[in-house]
């Protein structure tokens, strides 16, 4: 596949934004941008001239922060508020109808930069103080604060929990705090925020995500996967291994779709795997022992149960309602729960991104160590 390598994106960002590149002794190296409220924009496991990861958004890096609504720049570990939609969204204005055209992404989290706080080979820090006012007209006083680090080969087997030999591998991680600095408390009444990463990636023909989740029955657990959001999906790109408790949903890049899990089916991780470029993606995060306030709902709706939502999403972009698109990529992401913070608390949402190439026997067995299925068993669902 013809695409820039890692440091050919490195060029191109530094032509338009400020970077910070982390680096270590392995080949591994991750950039970063204060301006981009301090997100991973793409890694790499194997140097300058190595296949870049992330996905780019080339032309709305070039154009700049022209976008009333949101200037998708991109990037592999960006840092979210939820709820996107709902009488306690802090995606529309207050009162307005929950329509595209009144969407908008709030500034600190699309184009204000963080502070950077703290920086060395291997690691950045972030902060930023704002205030949210959600649809519903309460105004959230808060900080968001982050620390990026680029892990080394040993960590990433050991949070995986199983060998690396012979692989490359890029694995950088991101702890997000987001902090009550205000007087008044966040309670349910008054709407309640959290912390949502997002993970975007290269679509291909052959990528599938993988989604693993808790096995048992619908009466105990519910239902095991949310994909309606945007219509019924079919088995040409949805499928679900009952059985085996994994779902496979096909990153393309070509059809608008999303899905998600609950806090009663969820497992602390989720992936992908991409045939085309051989990149084989784990994303890894700290899912909370009780949710008692449980997890915020992101439907564009007044809802009747606004904290019933997902833990995971993943997304495939595709044309819209008016025929655009956004861009052409897919995205792994991990929510916390929403958050009731006294004034002067905070909460940690950790959200960690391993990369790995190279021998495809080597990668299977990685695949099957996490997921429970080779590569071959992953291709197999969506032949093309």
């Amino acid at each position: 596949m013809n695409e820039n390598t890692f440091g050919q994106d490195l060029e191109f960002l530094n032509r338009h934004v400020e970077t910070i590149v982390l680096s270590n002794s392995e080949g591994a190296s991750a950039i970063v941008v204060p301006a981009y409220q301090g997100r991973t924009m793409t890694s790499t496991s194997t140097g300058m001239s190595g296949a870049s990861y992330g996905y780019l958004n080339y032309d709305a890096i070039a154009a700049g922060n022209c976008d009333p609504q949101i200037n998708l720049y991109g990037g592999e570990d960006r840092m979210w508020i939820s709820p996107e939609g709902g009488q306690y969204s802090v995606f529309f204005d207050p009162n307005v109808e929950m329509l595209y055209e009144n969407w908008r992404t709030p500034a600190c989290l699309d184009t204000e930069p963080f502070a950077l706080t703290g920086h060395d080979e291997t690691s950045a820090s972030f902060e930023r103080v704002a205030k949210l006012t959600n649809w519903s007209q309460f105004v959230f006083d808060l900080k968001m604060e982050r620390t990026v680090t680029l892990l080394d080969t040993a960590t990433a087997a050991e949070h995986l929990g199983c060998s690396l030999d012979g692989l490359s591998v890029a694995a950088h991680e991101s702890k997000n705090r987001l902090g009550n600095i205000g007087e008044s408390p966040w309670e349910l009444e008054t709407g309640l925020i959290g912390i949502w990463m997002l993970c975007m990636n290269k679509p291909a023909a052959g990528a599938t995500l993988l989604v693993p989740f808790k096995v048992g029955s619908e009466s105990e657990l519910g239902p095991i996967v949310n994909a309606d959001y945007f219509g019924k999906l079919d088995q040409s790109r949805l499928q679900v291994d009952e059985p085996g408790g994994l779902v496979y949903f096909l990153g393309d890049g070509k059809m608008r779709s999303k899905l998600g899990l609950t806090y009663k089916r969820v497992q602390p991780y989720l992936g992908s795997w991409d045939r085309d470029r051989g990149i084989l993606s784990v994303v890894q995060f700290n899912l909370p022992d009780a949710a008692p306030n449980g997890y915020n709902n992101n439907l564009w709706e007044i809802q009747k149960e606004p904290y019933s939502g997902d833990v995971i999403n993943g997304y495939n972009d595709g044309p819209n309602e008016s025929g655009g698109q956004l861009g052409g990529f897919f995205e792994l992401e991990t929510i916390s729960p929403a958050l009731a913070l006294k004034a002067g608390e905070s909460y940690t949402h950790l959200h960690r991104t391993i990369r790995m190439e190279g021998d495809r026997q080597a990668l299977s067995q990685v695949s099957m160590s996490v997921f429970g299925v080779d590569l071959d068993e992953i291709e197999r669902r969506f032949q093309s």
